[in-house]
Order: structure tokens, then C-alpha cells, then sequence
């Protein structure tokens, strides 16, 4: 089992429970040396059209008067109440558009590291949704997304890199992982290597494919993917709860991720460092 969880989520961003003292509990419990609180950080309306907000579920995250007045204090409360039993970092995941470079260096400022999550991106001048709107032409702007946030410097981690895979079908409709998928796979692993970021094997993934499909296959982690980053020995890899639950941080589907990755024989790092 892992010994820590850079990928937390607590009850701001309203779909998920709990609150930051729970989560460290429960994480003391599993015998965890390091947890990492990230909840989803505040996104500015003004990025994006109305219709896009609603379509990217941009409403969930808090808002930024609880960011500061309420998630932040509590995060730094813990980190310091419980220093003397696990080390807790604090930061946020965040999306990333070109236009948002501004903001995440703000809030990089605020916290320990940030996470980089792609649940939306722009092509065409349109922001599109990472869960229904990839296809063999959009997924490269999942791709510029991906690359352009962690070329920023200010991400430590991209979670689940291979999310574009949750609904992606070919041009006849069929889901498979095809040359498009592959190419960009590479292409995200390649600068991830380069800009020294981590990318990470969601656990999460099972519950979402468990919710979101016949549960016959994992619509993420991608086996494909994770087949083609054993070829590249520099990569840089950790395993991700994505809790959204305290019982979330070691239950099952952390379990099976990390089965599925001692399979494949893939180099895990079992605590993180930061670099970003």
C-alpha cells in the first residue's frame, strides 16, 4: 500500500465530504508519512462564457471568499497541529487556459505545490469538457492544455494524464485507444520528463468508470497509457487516491491501482518531492 496521497479533496469543492482534520486522521491511520490537501481552486467566471461555466461544472469549487477565509486557515491549522505525527502539505488542483497563467501564479504563491488537473480546455476558441467532448480532433487541445500547464513552471503534478481517455471514441464512434491517443501520450509523458513534473496514476478512476460505464473496463487509469510510460525510464510516477472521502485514501481501488502498476512493472515514487 502507498505511504502518502498528494490528491485530496475535502467538502468545498462540494462533491466530496469531509474536512481537513478528517482526512489527516484517517491518513495517521493508514500509516501514511506525508498527505497533500488539494482541493479544487476557485474558478473566475470571467475565463469563459456563461454557458461554458455551467457545461465545465466551474460553479463547484468554493469560492474564493472560503479559499481564503476558511479552506486555507483550516489546511494550515492541521499542517501545524499534527506536524509532530505526519508531514501535510498544503496546495490546490487547477486547471489551466493560457489566459489563466496570471491567476495560478497567484495562487501558487498561497500554498506548498499545485496539482494540475485538465477537466476543461480551450479549442477553437471554445472551452470544451474533458469527460464528453474529446474526439480525434480535439484531444490535441487536451494536449496543449496538458503541455502548456506544466511548461508554466508552476505545476508539481499532473493527475490523471490520461482522462482524455474517459469517453474518447474514434471517428466511427468506437472507443479505442488509436494513433491520436498514442501520439498524445507520448507527448505528455515527453514534457513531463522534460519540465520535471510527476504524473500520476488515479485511483479515483475506478469509481468513475464503476459510475459512468458497465464497469467491464477502467475508463481510466489507461492500460494503453501506462504501457507506453514504462518505455520511458525518466518518468516520474506516483499513485493518487483522489479522495473525496476519508475512507477513500487507502480502500480498494488504491489497492487495485497499485496491482495494476506493479503488473505492468512500473517504477513508482513513493513519496513525492516538490519541484515546482
Amino acid at each position: 500500500m502507498i505511504k502518502a496521497n498528494y490528491h485530496t479533496h475535502l467538502a468545498y469543492c462540494n462533491h466530496a465530504i469531509g474536512y481537513a482534520k478528517d482526512y489527516v486522521e484517517a491518513a495517521i491511520e493508514a500509516h501514511f508519512e506525508e498527505l497533500g490537501i488539494t482541493d479544487h481552486a476557485s474558478i473566475p467566471e470571467c475565463f469563459m462564457t456563461p454557458e461554458e461555466f455551467q457545461l465545465n461544472w466551474c460553479f463547484q469549487p468554493m469560492k474564493l471568499d472560503t479559499l481564503y477565509k476558511t479552506y486555507l486557515p483550516q489546511v494550515k491549522k492541521v499542517q501545524k497541529d499534527y506536524a509532530s505525527k505526519i508531514k501535510i502539505y498544503t496546495g490546490f488542483e487547477l486547471e489551466y487556459l493560457p489566459e489563466f497563467k496570471f491567476y495560478v501564479d497567484k495562487l501558487r504563491k498561497e500554498v506548498d505545490y499545485l496539482n494540475l488537473g485538465v477537466h476543461f480546455f480551450e479549442f477553437k476558441n471554445k472551452i470544451l469538457n474533458s469527460y464528453s467532448n474529446i474526439n480525434p480532433e480535439t484531444i490535441y487541445g487536451y494536449l496543449e492544455a496538458a503541455i502548456g500547464g506544466m511548461k508554466t513552471g508552476l505545476y508539481n503534478t499532473l493527475v490523471h494524464p490520461d482522462l482524455f481517455m474517459f469517453d474518447y471514441k474514434n471517428k466511427d464512434g468506437q472507443r479505442i485507444f488509436d494513433e491520436h491517443c498514442e501520439f498524445v501520450s507520448r507527448e505528455i509523458i515527453t514534457c513531463a520528463i522534460e519540465q520535471n513534473v510527476y504524473l500520476e496514476i488515479n485511483a479515483n478512476g475506478l469509481k468513475n468508470s464503476e459510475m459512468f460505464s458497465d464497469g467491464s473496463q477502467w475508463l481510466y487509469p489507461d492500460k494503453n497509457f501506462w504501457t507506453i510510460a514504462k518505455e520511458y525510464p525518466g518518468l516520474k510516477i506516483i499513485i493518487g487516491a483522489d479522495a473525496h472521502d476519508p475512507q477513500h485514501l487507502a480502500n480498494g481501488n488504491v489497492q487495485k491501482v497499485c496491482d495494476f502498476a506493479q503488473r505492468l512493472g512500473l517504477k513508482i515514487d513513493p513519496l513525492m518531492k516538490i519541484n515546482h
